[in-house]
């Protein structure tokens, strides 16, 4: 283990200075990084990220390939890159071949048989942004079964305690809500609407009064990672945006403020904070940065005294500081998990969600919300 750590380290080079940010460069590595995480999935979906001290790629996560199709479609409407589109429609159709009899997709470890309820959310995206690039209806479909799939197995109160990735519910499934409110905008199905309401009902319930919210983690015992409390008011936000829901907008507000005061000075955030924001981690999940920065982006007035906007900025300043820049094979655009690589979250990884969210905020960050036709 040692002296694959020390091979490994070498190669992913020192922190880069987050005085400057050249946005230019940092998108095309972003995207060339998933490129290369797509052509070692072996298999045509992304592969997980690449583990620096085994020094080997995981398999595709159709979870956040899934996710990744809208990202790749908003870089190619503002690049004008075909491929882009080309590749992105394949991860689409690559996904039809994931998906369970049932509708819903499985884990990317193939350790749970069922189909899991986030991940499921998560592919909606992409064939949603599929069928609105292409027509193909046969995206429509797919994400049809999916929702009709997601509607039956909710239980309720408005949770979803089966199909649990680990068996434990949890309010980052509102951004399951969100899959289905786009969805709902091609089927009017009440079933898919009635979903969407009912789980947001449920998150409100469990964030505390200062932001904070519980049944967060990935475990009953952990603290909140600052990636799952980010999905959560990210999910809570755009549902908010598409049903003109004030509670919903002002809950999502309530946790961009409170992360807002507990911004580090170098533009960083804690990994993990436990309830009434207590920081349990000296690392910084830089994927949860990203996210952050986004919808920091989004909640930002234009008549505001910008302060949101400055912290977006000093947050994806501060996670391209850890994207590698250098001519490595498997390592050129990647952001590692944490920071430092040794940090709680995604550990010694290069995951591919952080370059998908990283690309979110530069796009949201150089075209602003209404400049992106794909959403997810």
């Amino acid at each position: 283990m040692l002296s694959s750590l020390r091979r490994a380290l070498p190669r992913i080079g020192g922190r880069k200075t987050t005085a400057s940010l050249d946005r230019a460069r940092s998108q095309e590595a972003a995207v060339t990084w998933i490129c290369t995480a797509i052509e070692r999935s072996g298999d045509g979906g992304v592969s997980k990220g690449y583990d620096v001290l085994r020094r080997r790629w995981a398999g595709s996560y159709p979870e956040t390939t899934g996710y990744t199709i809208p990202t790749l479609l908003n870089v190619a409407a503002k690049t004008g890159d075909l491929r882009l589109r080309s590749i992105a429609l394949d991860l689409s159709t690559y996904l039809l071949e994931r998906a369970a009899a049932e509708g819903g997709i499985v884990h990317w470890s193939g350790r749970l048989p069922d189909p899991v309820v986030f991940d499921t959310g998560q592919v909606l995206f992409g064939w949603i942004a599929a069928y609105e690039a292409s027509n193909e209806k046969r995206y429509l479909e797919a994400a049809i079964r999916a929702g009709d799939w997601l509607a039956a197995v909710q239980d309720p109160c408005g949770s979803w305690k089966r199909f649990q990735h680990l068996g434990v519910e949890k309010v980052i499934d509102t951004r399951v809500s969100w899959a289905l409110l786009l969805l709902y905008r091609h089927t009017g199905s009440k079933a898919h609407f009635i979903a969407a309401e009912r789980n947001l009902q449920w998150a409100l319930t469990q964030q505390d009064s200062d932001g904070w919210f519980r049944n967060c983690a990935f475990t009953r015992q952990a603290d909140p990672f600052t990636h799952t409390l980010s999905y959560t008011a990210e999910g809570l936000f755009e549902c908010g945006q598409i049903l003109r829901r004030g509670d919903c907008v002002d809950a999502a507000r309530r946790t961009a403020d409170a992360l807002l005061l507990r911004q580090r000075a170098g533009g960083g955030l804690a990994s993990t904070y436990a309830a009434g924001w207590r920081e349990t981690s000296r690392s910084s999940c830089l994927t949860g940065n990203c996210q952050i920065a986004r919808l920091w982006l989004s909640l930002d007035q234009p008549e505001g005294d910008g302060v949101m906007r400055r912290a977006a900025e000093r947050a994806i300043s501060y996670v391209a500081a850890s994207q590698c820049l250098e001519p490595d094979e498997n390592l050129y655009g990647g952001i590692p998990g944490s920071h430092p690589i040794h940090g709680r979250y995604e550990r010694f990884k290069y995951p591919n969600w952080g370059v998908k969210f990283f690309l979110d905020a530069l796009l949201t960050l150089q075209y602003g919300r209404a400049g992106l036709p794909y959403r997810g």
